[in-house]
């Protein structure tokens, strides 16, 4: 009666305004670039629409993860933020290229319908009939239990010690969803137990562990994505058990972002010697204090610098261009169909192969040529350095590739349905510990906006089937609900 009562006196979405509007005015009154009426409140739209779709959630049950909410977000940080801190300068093979206004303007617009698109699709299989999975979970089992403890220390020492290519390239995906998705599933599953206050004394020293070995073999290989997903992680299982977001562990992490992202491009520049690699020379630590005094270095000049050249300004306009897709879109805008034709789904030729492992098509297609296409014919790469230089333009903006405006509003909204039965099945409120946990796990690739479809998509039955055959022995089929489940009820019906 309470959760009833509380939902009737929930404000409508209009009202959700006043945080948007104070966010978007203070970049506003911060950046530099001069922007229309139109923009603006393009942005603020962009603003508004993750933060009502979180107000929802945490007006309503907050059962379930608020997918849409972070999403949304996500498109939010890699347009709106840039619209007003970011240069609007792209660097193409002949030099740096000052992008229109109309195309940065047309940028938010399609943005803002992608986003629109994408929410239309989740709302349809929110109205689709609930299928439940808590028949199939991982029980109060103490040996079970154990199995899962023997594989969390296992994937860290495998992480370690096997290059993820020690099997060739036809295994090598495999190797990477051992190491890091399974080993994420179970490092959910003991942290959600440790928040319930349910965790033994092993499973906190495992916890703890694997987030300190996660987090120095991803700084020492020069992958900043480690530390921001392994993050995610940590905040959705938050989410889950104490149904808030963790303000002060945010505003903790996202300046520690800030501070070693100037630092990564003179990391790899140093150890990757023409690309990613699986043996260094020098240690962990080594590595890491170098990432650490190259971003220090920065850091100090932009803050000391008196003549402005490297100062705040400039660097933290390189900082969100590294995260920004806004150019990138103009970009293509700009450049489409008059030099490049519409291609009309030619970028998604991967998707019908994706799902067949590499194990048993080793001269399979590469999932990363819609990706050189994309480099190459946009001008972002010469020929040469193709095979050691990945940029990505997002789900977004392949989609005006292929169909022009009316790419963002059908292939968002398809999006938006994939994306909604993956959270019916694994980020619903009956969803149990163990597909909930898979969702966890899933959560960092779902946010990656700037993947194309077939990189965004390839991994994803693949990602679940080697997580449900690893995990097999630990998991039980039979008529009772998990312990998630019931506590979960239990808290909802207390508020």
């Amino acid at each position: 009666m309470r959760n009833n009562s509380h939902s009737v006196r929930t404000p409508p979405l209009l009202l959700y305004a006043g945080v948007p509007l104070l966010v978007t005015a203070f970049l506003w009154v911060t950046g530099s670039s001069e922007l229309s009426i139109s923009e603006i409140l393009a942005a603020l739209v962009l603003c508004w629409i993750p933060w009502a779709s979180y107000q929802t959630w945490y007006h309503g049950s907050r059962q379930d993860l608020p997918l849409f909410s972070l999403v949304s977000a996500m498109y939010w940080v890699a347009y709106a933020v840039p619209l007003f801190w970011s240069s609007h300068v792209i660097g193409l093979v002949n030099g740096n290229h000052r992008l229109s206004e109309q195309a940065i303007a047309q940028s938010m617009y399609l943005v803002v319908s992608g986003v629109l698109a994408l929410w239309a699709g989740m709302k349809m299989t929110a109205r689709w009939r609930r299928v439940t999975f808590t028949r199939v979970d991982v029980p109060q089992n103490p040996w079970r239990w154990q199995y899962l403890r023997i594989v969390l220390v296992a994937t860290v020492l495998m992480k370690i010690v096997v290059p993820i290519t020690a099997w060739g390239e036809s295994a090598r995906q495999i190797v990477v969803n051992i190491e890091t998705f399974v080993a994420s599933i179970v490092f959910v599953i003991l942290l959600r137990s440790w928040l319930r206050g349910e965790a033994m004394k092993v499973d906190k020293i495992l916890v703890t562990g694997y987030f300190l070995a996660a987090l120095v073999l991803g700084l020492a290989s020069g992958w900043l994505g480690t530390f921001v997903g392994l993050g995610i992680i940590c905040v959705a299982a938050y989410l889950y058990e104490k149904h808030k977001l963790p303000v002060t562990a945010l505003l903790v992490v996202l300046p520690i972002v800030m501070f070693l992202q100037p630092g990564k491009a003179k990391f790899r520049e140093m150890y990757w010697k023409g690309g990613p690699s699986d043996s260094y020379s020098s240690g962990y630590a080594e590595r890491i204090t170098f990432w650490i005094d190259a971003s220090s270095q920065a850091w100090g000049r932009a803050l000391t610098d008196p003549t402005g050249a490297q100062g705040f300004p400039v660097l933290a306009g390189a900082t969100v261009n590294r995260l920004s897709l806004l150019e990138q879109t103009a970009n293509v805008i700009e450049m489409t169909p008059s030099q490049v034709p519409y291609q009309y789904g030619r970028l998604y030729s991967y998707l019908p192969i994706t799902f067949v492992p590499r194990v048993l098509w080793p001269e399979k297609p590469s999932i990363t040529d819609a990706n050189k296409w994309y480099q190459l014919a946009y001008h972002l790469t010469a020929p040469a350095n193709i095979e050691t230089v990945g940029i990505s333009v997002g789900t977004l903006t392949e989609s005006y590739i292929s169909f022009g405006w009316i790419g963002p509003v059908t292939v968002m909204f398809c999006l938006g349905i994939l994306l909604g039965v993956v959270k019916e099945l694994f980020m619903g409120t009956a969803s149990g510990l163990l597909f909930s946990s898979i969702g966890v796990a899933l959560l960092p690739g779902l946010l990656a906006v700037e993947s194309q479809m077939a990189v965004y998509v390839a991994g994803l039955l693949q990602q679940v089937f080697f997580a449900l055959l690893t995990l097999a022995p630990v998991i039980a089929v039979g008529r009772h609900h998990s312990r998630l489940s019931d506590t979960a009820i239990s808290r909802a019906m207390s508020r």
